[in-house]
C-alpha cells in the first residue's frame, strides 16, 4: 500500500482539529462574525457616503464658479459612468482573489488576523484611499482641471458598497454551510433555508439603510456646519478616514481564514483549481451563453437590474421638469422631497424588506417582485399626472418601499447563487450593468421625448416607456424567476448539504 503524503497527513490532522472545534460552537462563532461584520460594514459605509454627501450642497455653486456648464457637467457624468462601468467589474474580480499581491500586503492589514490575506479588505482600503485622494485634490486644486481630477479616483476605484455586499454574503454562506452540516439541524433543512434567506435579506437591508440615512444626513450637516466647499471637503476627508479605521476592525469571514490556513495543502490547491474553472460561470460571456444553471440565474438578475436602472434614468429625464411645471418646485422643495425619499428608503431596506420576505416565505418571492414591479409602474404614472402634491408624496411612499424591497430581494439572491470566491465578480458585473444603464438611459429618454413627446398632450412617451419596462419585468419575473433563480438557490443549497454530509461521514 502507498503511504499518504506528508501534506495529506497534515491536512487530515487539520480537518480533525477543525472537526473538534466545530463540534463545540460553530453556529455561535460564525453568527458572531456575521453580526460584528455586518455592524462594522454598515458603520464604515455610513461614514464613507456621509463624507461624500457633505459636498453635495456646494457642488452646483462650485461648478458654476469654475465655469463648468451643462455640456461640461454632462460630459463629466458620462465619463464617470464609463469609469464606473470598468471599475466595478475590475474591483469585484480583484476582491475575490485572496492570493494577489494586494491581498497579501494591503489585505493583511487588519485586527485579529494580521497574517491572513484578504482581497475584499484590500479593495475596501483602495476604495477609501481613492476617496481620500479625490477630496484632497478637490480641496487643494481650485480649477476646472481639479474638478475633473477629483472625480476620477473615486469613479474608478471606490466601489465599497458592492464589496460590502459580497462580504456580507460571504458571512452568510459560512453560517449556512455550518448549519447545514450540523447534526442538530439536519432535520430542519427547510426551516433553516427560510430563516437564513430572511436573515440574509435583513443584513443586506441594513447596509442599504445605512446608505439611505447617510445620503440624508450628509447634506443636512453640510448646510449647518460647512459654509464653503473647502470646509466641506475637510469634513469629508475626516469621515472617509474614520471609515477606513472601521475597515481595519472588520472581521474576516471564516472561509477566508480557513482558506489561508490551508493554502499550502494539496486539497487547497485542488480547491483553487476548481474555483478557477468555475470562474467562467460568472463572466459576462458565460452568462450570455447560459452555460450553467448558475449562469442562467445570474443572467435573469442582470436583466432585471439593467431594466430597473433604465426605467429610473428614463423617468428622470422628465420628472424634474414635471415637478417644476405643476408645483413650481424650487431647491428647498427638492431638498424636502429628497429627505423624504431617503427616510423612506432607509425604512424600507432596514425594516420592511426583511419582514415582507419572511412573511411571504421563499416560495413567495416571485409574487413579491411582481407586486413591486406593478407598484413601481402604476406609482410613477400616478405621480406624473396628479395635480396634488399629497398624492405625489403618497405615490412615492409606495414606490420607494417597493424599490427597497425589490433591491433587497435581488441582492440577497445574488449572494446565494455564487460561491464565496466569486461574489465580488458577480456583484461587479451587475453594478456595471447599472452603470451602463446610467449612460444609455438618459440618452434613450431624450430621444423618445424628442421624437415622440406627448401624444395629444395627454400621454407622455417616456413615461409609457417606463411603464412598459415594468410591465415587461412583471411578466419576465413570472416566467423565469422561480424556475431559474430560486431553483438554482434550492439546488445549490441541497448540493452543499449533501457534500457537507459526505465530508462529515
Amino acid at each position: 500500500m502507498c503511504r499518504p503524503s506528508d501534506a495529506a497527513e497534515k491536512e487530515s490532522l487539520h480537518l480533525l482539529q477543525q472537526k473538534k472545534k466545530c463540534d463545540n460552537t460553530p453556529p455561535h462563532s460564525s453568527t458572531k462574525t456575521l453580526e460584528n461584520g455586518t455592524l462594522l460594514s454598515c458603520i464604515s459605509l455610513f461614514l464613507l457616503i456621509t463624507g461624500a454627501s457633505l459636498t453635495f450642497p456646494h457642488m452646483q455653486s462650485r461648478r458654476d464658479a469654475l465655469g463648468c456648464d451643462s455640456l461640461c457637467y454632462g460630459t463629466m457624468t458620462s465619463v464617470r459612468g464609463a469609469l464606473g462601468l470598468a471599475g466595478t467589474a475590475f474591483m469585484g474580480r480583484l476582491s475575490d482573489d485572496n492570493t494577489s499581491v494586494l491581498a497579501n500586503t494591503l489585505g493583511g492589514v487588519g485586527i485579529g488576523y494580521s497574517s491572513v490575506s484578504s482581497g475584499r479588505r484590500a479593495c475596501l482600503y483602495i476604495g477609501t484611499l481613492a476617496s481620500l485622494m479625490g477630496f484632497a485634490v478637490a480641496a487643494s486644486v481650485d480649477s476646472l482641471l481639479g474638478l475633473w481630477l477629483s472625480m476620477i479616483p473615486g469613479a474608478l476605484l471606490q466601489h465599497n458598497f458592492d464589496i460590502f455586499k459580497a462580504l456580507i454574503s460571504e458571512y452568510h454562506n459560512d453560517v449556512e454551510s455550518i448549519l447545514e452540516n450540523d447534526d442538530a439541524f439536519c432535520d430542519q433543512n427547510e426551516t433553516i433555508t427560510h430563516g437564513t434567506q430572511s436573515s440574509r435579506s435583513g443584513s443586506v437591508g441594513k447596509l442599504g439603510m445605512s446608505a439611505g440615512i447617510s445620503f440624508m444626513i450628509g447634506p443636512m450637516v453640510a448646510a449647518l456646519l460647512s459654509p464653503s466647499f473647502q470646509s466641506a471637503s475637510y469634513m469629508a476627508i475626516a469621515c472617509t478616514f474614520a471609515s477606513g479605521m472601521v475597515i481595519y476592525r472588520i472581521p474576516l469571514p471564516l472561509s477566508t481564514v480557513s482558506s489561508n490556513d490551508l493554502k499550502q495543502s494539496t486539497k487547497a490547491s485542488e480547491s483553487n483549481n476548481n474555483s478557477k474553472e468555475l470562474k467562467s460561470e460568472f463572466t459576462l460571456l458565460s452568462m450570455i451563453q447560459l452555460q450553467s444553471p448558475a449562469a442562467r440565474a445570474a443572467m435573469i438578475l442582470l436583466v432585471i437590474r439593467l431594466n430597473m436602472a433604465l426605467a429610473f434614468h428614463i423617468f428622470n429625464t422628465i420628472w424634474p421638469s414635471s415637478l417644476k411645471s405643476r408645483f413650481e418646485f424650487g431647491p428647498s422643495d427638492h431638498a424636502r422631497f429628497m429627505s423624504f425619499i431617503g427616510v423612506t428608503y432607509a425604512f424600507s431596506q432596514g425594516f420592511l424588506a426583511k419582514r415582507a420576505i419572511k412573511l411571504c416565505g421563499p416560495n413567495g418571492k416571485v409574487y413579491v417582485i411582481m407586486c413591486c414591479c406593478a407598484i413601481l409602474g402604476i406609482g410613477r404614472y400616478v405621480a406624473y399626472y396628479t395635480t396634488s402634491i399629497a398624492v405625489v408624496y403618497t405615490s412615492f411612499l409606495f414606490i420607494i418601499n417597493a424599490l427597497g424591497i425589490l433591491n433587497t430581494v435581488i441582492t440577497a439572491d445574488t449572494g446565494s447563487i455564487a460561491p464565496s470566491s466569486e461574489l465580488g465578480g458577480l456583484f461587479g458585473i451587475l453594478q456595471s450593468a447599472e452603470s451602463a444603464a446610467g449612460m444609455i438611459g438618459p440618452f434613450m429618454g431624450g430621444v423618445v421625448s424628442h421624437y415622440f413627446g406627448d401624444f395629444h398632450d395627454v400621454i407622455s412617451a417616456p413615461l409609457m416607456t417606463v411603464v412598459g419596462i415594468y410591465t415587461f419585468l412583471f411578466f419576465f419575473t413570472l416566467w423565469g424567476y422561480d424556475r431559474l433563480v430560486l431553483s438554482c438557490v434550492r439546488d445549490l443549497s441541497s448540493t452543499a448539504s449533501e457534500a457537507d454530509t459526505k465530508k462529515s461521514t
